[in-house]
């Protein structure tokens, strides 16, 4: 009492939707990762404002400036990365 073989046009058609299924997904965490670089570019302008304003927490604003800097540079990186990605 074997289950019968799956019909391979099946397979293959689960096949197919499974592969755009999972670049839909990418895409989606691709425009995500863009989004949030974009917010740490806008956290970065934001905190050199107020770093280019002196005072006791200047530097602290940059080392927050540079560190938002950072995340965008890899958000932005592993969005280009899953665009590149192939499906499987």
């Amino acid at each position: 009492m074997d289950d019968p073989a799956p019909d391979s046009s099946d397979v293959a058609q689960r096949t197919q939707q499974a592969q755009a299924q999972s670049k839909a997904l990418r895409e989606r965490v691709a425009r995500t990762a863009e989004v949030v670089a974009e917010t740490e570019q806008e956290v970065a302008r934001v905190h050199r404002k107020l770093a280019d304003q002196g005072g006791l927490l200047a530097a602290e604003a940059r080392e927050h400036a540079d560190r938002a800097e950072d995340v965008a540079v890899k958000e932005r990186a592993e969005a280009a990365r899953l665009r590149r990605a192939e499906p499987g």
